[in-house]
């Protein structure tokens, strides 16, 4: 791990991986990470969870955190068995041309996770001489002895939004995660944008394991301006540059242009301290903040997806207020509309 004396007289490479094991607890951020060890202590099933929140919020950084933690929990069965590893976290990646999610991809990501040779390396398993070669079974049963070989516990996906923008069929996908988590027997964490929620729709089997949790952004209130604000004055001062970092008379306008998004912030006096770093004599500029800050209509654009998000996810939360639900009536009715609105679609598609 790299020391921020090193990442300053280090590269910009340097720096970087300095940023990506910098971490501080905040309120939102302590209170998702209590949810899911709760969700992964209560349920004998092995949940699926899914943590959605706004492109910005830091659900990237709540993913390695979680993940450091989980190393940190098993460090002494490590250090007695160097090939266990306890928890990876692999990033979806998105659908290729043909807006399909590269399924024998996603598996080989996990094996090289878990750093076991993958189908996409060009190994195998062993078959029958007369059997076709199925690059997407190859993958799948190789990672499934990478993980039964390497004892995997946790396994995290992130950017699990390209499930939902793909046209891969929902029960396919549903049906993956199910399987994933039901045949290895570990418990999954998935990481998403607004819209990420939707997973639940897949398919009835996967609605009853999915537990959705909202990871927020700070409101414009004192108190989630407070929090914001200890938090970015405790990241500027351990930023790895020789000059100091003052926010102060910037906080708010920090704040309001990235719309209380604490990973969008970080980024933002990250690309500011490293503009100010390659210029002539080296220092905070509130000119290099200035111009690191998202244009007007980012912004809008930025505040705009997130209100949205945040009305739309409500639905499927869990929490202690009282619900109205459907009854046995509503529910027939709303299958009955949806099976109207499919024939009639069926019906133009024929025509």
């Amino acid at each position: 791990m790299i020391t921020k004396e090193q990442a300053i007289s280090g590269t910009e490479q340097d720096r970087n991986k300095y940023y990506l094991n910098l971490f501080f607890s905040h309120r939102n951020l302590t209170t998702v990470l209590t949810e899911i060890a709760q969700l992964q202590t209560e349920d004998a099933g092995f949940p699926i969870i899914v943590v959605v929140g706004p492109t910005g919020v830091g659900k990237s950084s709540l993913g390695r955190l979680h993940l450091r933690l989980i190393l940190e929990k098993y460090a002494y069965q490590i250090q007695e068995d160097p090939s266990f590893i306890p928890a990876v976290i692999v990033e979806v990646d998105a659908a290729g041309k043909n807006r399909q999610i590269d399924v024998g991809l996603f598996f080989s990501r996990i094996s090289s996770a878990l750093l076991s040779p993958s189908a996409l390396d060009g190994f195998t398993i062993p078959r029958h001489v007369d059997e076709p070669y199925d690059l997407e079974k190859a993958g799948q049963l190789m990672m499934e002895r990478a993980i039964e070989g390497r004892g995997l516990r946790y396994l995290i996906l992130d950017e699990v939004i390209h499930f939902v923008h793909s046209s891969t069929l929902p029960t396919h996908y549903g049906n993956l995660l199910k399987s994933l988590s039901n045949r290895s027997k570990f418990n999954l964490l998935l990481l998403g944008a607004y819209g990420s929620e939707e997973l639940i729709h897949a398919t009835d089997q996967l609605a009853r394991r999915v537990k959705i949790v909202h990871y927020p952004r700070y409101q414009d209130c004192d108190d989630d301006f407070l929090e914001y604000s200890i938090f970015m004055k405790s990241y500027a001062a351990a930023m790895p540059y020789e000059f100091e970092i003052d926010l102060g008379k910037n906080m708010e306008y920090l704040f309001h242009g990235n719309f209380g998004l604490l990973g969008s912030s970080v980024s933002v006096i990250q690309a500011a301290a490293s503009r100010c770093s390659k210029e002539k004599n080296p220092r905070w500029t509130e000119k290099n903040l200035m111009k690191s800050m998202p244009s007007l209509k980012s912004q809008r654009e930025i505040a705009k997806g997130t209100l949205r998000g945040e009305d739309r996810i409500q639905p499927y939360l869990q929490d202690e207020t009282i619900k109205k639900y459907a009854t046995e009536s509503d529910i027939r009715k709303e299958l009955e509309s949806e099976d109207e609105e499919r024939d009639s679609l069926n019906s133009r598609r024929n025509r």
